[in-house]
């Protein structure tokens, strides 16, 4: 009698008991690609009230796995990146429309992205603006630059899908390329009231003063 019950104990060790339900799996699937929402309101484009909020402030990218040795890197130099030109401004005047604004110190370029339904947004950069932050204006010419720009273009005006699964987390995937991971910038904690000074008021009698203690 002894061998069977050990073998149902072995079974039960074994078997996927402690595993994440389905549904469970699924609702974090929804509220990752559908930012939780019903099937309705993700293909109303109400995608955006969720995605945007609360989305104004600095961000920047981060580096992931080292393309080499595949270490990873995810956000270990955020704070240094922050306080860098490398950080992006990211703001939303509604929930269909988002910008990021880079804040380099020379020429600088926006990015729009547009909702057009589901997770599904529209890319415009403006390309003299971006072109000339890149340093291939009009004014380099020759077939070489022709490349470039019409590269660089392709990547900065198209489709891309975009989620955040938490709060500080924004990805952007295209149909070509590595996701683009932003970061939210840790905001500085607001400074301490000052104290108020034990000094009595200029002025005032020492009598008074007393009186107020």
């Amino acid at each position: 009698m002894r061998l069977p019950a050990c073998l149902m104990f072995l079974a039960l060790a074994v078997s996927p008991v402690s595993a994440e339900p389905i549904a469970d799996q699924a609702q974090r699937a929804y509220a990752l690609y559908a930012g939780g929402l019903s099937q309705q309101a993700f293909l109303g484009a109400q995608y955006g009230a969720g995605l945007l909020k609360n989305i104004a402030g600095n961000w920047v990218r981060l580096n992931g796995p080292d393309s080499r040795s595949g270490t990873e890197t995810y956000g270990a130099d955020t704070e240094k990146f922050c306080r860098s030109q490398a950080a992006l401004t990211l703001a939303s005047a509604n929930p269909l429309t988002l910008s990021l604004t880079t804040n380099l110190r020379g020429a600088n370029f926006s990015q729009q992205y547009v909702l057009i339904a589901g997770s599904t947004f529209g890319e415009y950069t403006d390309p003299a603006v971006y072109l000339d932050a890149a340093g291939i204006g009009p004014d380099k010419v020759g077939g070489n630059f022709d490349q470039q720009r019409a590269l660089l273009l392709s990547l900065a005006n198209g489709i891309v899908q975009i989620y955040r699964p938490s709060e500080d987390i924004l990805v952007m995937t295209r149909d070509r390329g590595y996701p683009i991971v932003l970061a939210r910038c840790p905001v500085a904690p607001p400074a301490p009231p000052p104290e108020a000074s034990s000094m009595p008021p200029a002025g005032a009698s020492p009598s008074s003063s007393s009186a107020a203690q």
